[in-house]
């Protein structure tokens, strides 16, 4: 009930921002396009109020260079600043590099010819109101109307609403499918798992240890908005299935800088295993604090925050023993997966990702799904996707149901010695549980 009420609320905005956008429909921040390589961008959108126009009804008939027709248009948004800054930055490079290397194998294939990829990225600063103030820039100013997710599900949840006012295709990865199928959106789609699937991982893996040593005061720390709602309902559910109890749900602020009260209160209750919803930027705050505070309980594992590569190295040899969770793997055995897992590292001095494969394959799910449609119209490409099956991906083969739901397994995985080890679902690895600050 809390979610649709919330739900209802973020209507109430955007029906509001909507009413408001015609004045300011491109503003000050500038929409970056990618095509051939990420680094590419071109100039701010044409300022205009006008209605949504049909550039993405119909493929471009111009001769681009390379030998490609024309131009499809997609946009997607993205966490360039705010607290998911870190997280937004993988997302991002994965959506470039999947135009660049689908660009690179020919473009997009349809009846007429071959046609570049292009993506319009507009940063969603990491808030719901810019996040659907995005996706109207797009639709109405830059005339596209197939558009990519951001990866925090209150963010997308107000795109969703504005795709489904303006009757364009939506394509969400990383938000809690049950939270999206609920709404019972006709314009949205949407790749990732559920909360309940998520929390499951820390219970299965504290159920590996022998069972005098199993920690038994659990606390869900989460923020205080629609993911941390979801997830805090699923560790309670999940606790109780497991036969745990969930000493308490704790929820904070996002940006809070001091958590000193909230690690009393854990110290207090003896709660001896954390699972926690966390930005980066917090998880940083959170961890130094904690050891400030000698603060040790036997489990720490974290979502959404703790498993981008700037955590660890931010924290260093503090980072291990912390838990995270994980949506991809560059040794799936998926096409192009060990292929993409290097070039992030070539990148990224080498360090890897547990995300990017995700955002890639949406990419290819939306490419895939204007092919089978033989164009660019919204509705058509929707109706490919919904009940569609798509192979090859760095997902694997990804099936969506008819209300275009596909869920996909989570991992498990921790920081040990500045390299992640996997320790669900293919647990072979020794379970260490988290070593006191003042024994390391």
């Amino acid at each position: 009930m809390r979610n649709k009420k919330m739900l209802v609320t973020l209507l109430a905005l955007i029906l509001g921002l909507v009413a408001a956008f015609g004045a300011v429909a491109c503003g000050e921040d500038e929409a970056t396009e990618t095509t051939a390589a990420p680094t590419e961008t071109t100039a701010a959108p044409t300022e205009t109020t006008a209605a949504p126009t049909e550039t993405t009804a119909a493929p471009t008939e111009t001769t681009a260079a390379g030998g490609f027709k024309g131009e499809v248009k997609i946009g997607g948004l993205g966490s360039m600043t705010g607290q998911n800054a870190m997280t937004g930055a993988e997302m991002i490079w994965a959506y470039e590099r999947a135009v660049k290397d689908i660009n690179a194998a020919g473009g997009i294939k349809l009846p007429d010819g071959n046609y570049e990829l292009k993506l319009t990225m507009v940063d969603d600063k990491t808030d719901a109101t810019e996040g659907a103030a995005g996706a109207e820039k797009l639709i109405k100013a830059e005339g596209i109307k197939l558009i990519l997710s951001s990866n925090i599900t209150p963010i997308n949840l107000a795109a969703g609403i504005v795709a489904e006012k303006y009757e364009c295709y939506f394509q969400i990865a990383t938000s809690w499918t049950d939270y999206i199928d609920e709404q019972d959106f006709k314009w949205v789609s949407d790749i990732f798992f559920t909360p309940k699937a998520a929390t499951e991982i820390p219970f299965n893996v504290a159920g590996l240890m022998p069972e005098s040593e199993r920690p038994q005061n659990w606390l869900m720390l989460t923020e205080d908005n629609t993911d941390g709602e979801g997830m805090a309902a699923g560790a309670v559910a999940v606790s109780d299935e497991f036969g745990y109890k969930t000493a308490m749900v704790e929820r904070y602020t996002p940006g809070t800088k001091d958590f000193s009260s909230i690690i009393l209160k854990l110290k207090q209750n003896n709660v001896d295993a954390l699972i926690t919803l966390i930005g980066s930027a917090d998880a940083i705050t959170f961890m130094k604090q904690m050891k400030e505070q000698n603060f040790s309980p036997k489990l720490l594992f974290g979502w959404k925050g703790f498993w981008p590569t700037e955590v660890m190295t931010a924290l260093q040899a503090d980072s291990d023993y912390l838990g995270h969770d994980g949506f991809w793997s560059e040794g799936n055995g998926a096409p192009g997966s060990a292929e993409l897992g290097q070039a992030f590292k070539d990148e990224h001095d080498g360090l890897d990702s547990v995300s990017i494969g995700l955002s890639y394959a949406n990419v290819q799910i939306l490419a895939q799904a204007i092919e089978k449609a033989g164009s660019t119209e919204p509705a058509a490409v929707r109706d490919q996707v919904f009940g569609g099956t798509f192979e090859g991906t760095t997902m694997g083969d990804v099936t969506y149901n008819d209300q275009g739901i596909c869920d996909v397994a989570p991992y498990g995985l921790w920081w040990k010695d500045g390299k992640r080890v996997q320790y669900w679902p293919e647990a072979g690895n020794q379970i260490e549980w988290f070593v006191p600050w003042d024994q390391r």
